[in-house]
């Protein structure tokens, strides 16, 4: 089964760790260009529609049974030629497909993993939308609100663009459920010059947003503005890869939000540098990574697998994937199928189609 979508780079964010007997759901994932995947049906994936043009960050929420609640991506189409690339034009779109009521001019830039959904631990109507300025006209975290209780089901942004702090943020948001099941904790780095090791984790409980303590763990990379963080499937691991080649694993209590134990896997000086994306599988026995701008030309891609269990990482790779242009990779997602999924985008003259491959997934087998 193939999706093909016009126009620009396809990369999603799915929040993590929403389980199946959870209160809501990643069961839908829609994306740019108008395209979507529907996993109601675990054994079937099906193809199904959004009315998102964007070329960077998707992310959506389902309830309990799989049905879309709502969506959001960011930004809009009609910027992706603004003047100095600088907008600001995150969009809420409702389960019907259309922009919510006040749904439009949300905080992001077209990066790809600056946008999540996390739902309100207090009221099961309420919703945040946390975004990351990471190359916008305002620099900073933000989180906006989502009240479903308004326009019969269909919701409304209630409130819009709540900053948080005002540096520049790294294009890494990432989101896991804490260890009393209800709250959660939303993770991102700083983007700015050395020391640039912070990672900090927001609370977000009944009665709010709240930032942990800062805490210095990590690679120490000069204005390294693409780091990517995904917690593995059970949540107590967080994983970091930068795309100068560092990749790293953490350890993560999910009930006081601390980090420690730092596993470097790769340093910065890696040849296996220029990571776009990664995912791990299910039991973290490897990492999947794509690797671009390779070659004499900077044509090629590919995708490498990693033996996690390989006392000498590095000598573990695997190439189980290569690409020469048009055809480049773009993100790899864990489905709530227990698969790994992948998009690759195609350039033809100027319009670019993006094709997710449903049926070609890559397994930690």
């Amino acid at each position: 089964m193939k999706i093909k979508i016009a126009y620009l780079i396809l990369l999603f964010a799915i929040i993590n760790c929403l389980s199946s007997n959870a209160q809501f759901t990643d069961r839908y994932w829609a994306f740019g260009d108008s395209a979507a995947i529907d996993f109601k049906n675990l054994t079937n994936p099906q193809p199904a529609n959004s009315i998102l043009r964007v070329r960077g960050t998707c992310a959506s929420i389902c309830d309990s049974v799989g049905d879309l609640l709502f969506y959001c991506g960011s930004p809009n189409w009609t910027q992706w030629l603004a003047i100095n690339n600088i907008f600001t034009d995150g969009t809420v779109v409702s389960k019907n497909h259309v922009v919510m009521e006040s749904g439009d001019s949300l905080v992001g830039a077209g990066w790809y993993q600056e946008m999540a959904i996390v739902p309100d631990p207090g009221n099961h109507n309420r919703f945040y939308i946390f975004s990351a300025g990471v190359t916008n006209a305002t620099h900073g975290f933000f989180y906006s609100i989502i009240d479903l209780s308004y326009n019969g089901g269909l919701g409304k942004v209630v409130q819009k663009n709540i900053q948080l702090r005002n540096d520049t943020i790294t294009d890494c948001v990432a989101v896991v459920r804490h260890g009393n099941g209800r709250d959660w904790w939303v993770v991102v780095r700083s983007w700015k010059s050395v020391p640039t090791k912070d990672i900090t984790a927001y609370l977000v409980s009944p009665t709010g947003v709240v930032g942990n303590p800062t805490q210095f763990i990590g690679p120490n990379v000069a204005y390294e503005s693409f780091y990517r963080l995904k917690f593995n499937f059970n949540g107590n691991h967080l994983y970091n890869a930068a795309s100068t080649g560092a990749i790293e694993r953490y350890n993560f209590n999910r009930c006081t939000g601390v980090f420690s134990n730092r596993q470097i896997y790769s340093t910065p000086s890696s040849v296996y540098n220029s990571i776009w994306d990664f995912e791990i599988s299910p039991d973290e026995s490897k990492i999947y990574i794509y690797i671009i701008y390779q070659g004499a030309l900077q044509d090629k891609a590919y995708l490498i697998q990693f033996d996690t269990n390989n006392s000498n990482f590095l000598s573990s790779a695997d190439t189980i994937g290569t690409f020469s242009d048009p055809d480049r990779p773009g993100s790899l997602k864990l489905g709530p199928d227990g698969k790994i999924y992948s998009s690759i985008y195609s350039n033809v003259s100027y319009t670019c189609f993006n094709y997710l491959y449903c049926a070609s997934t890559y397994t930690n087998s």
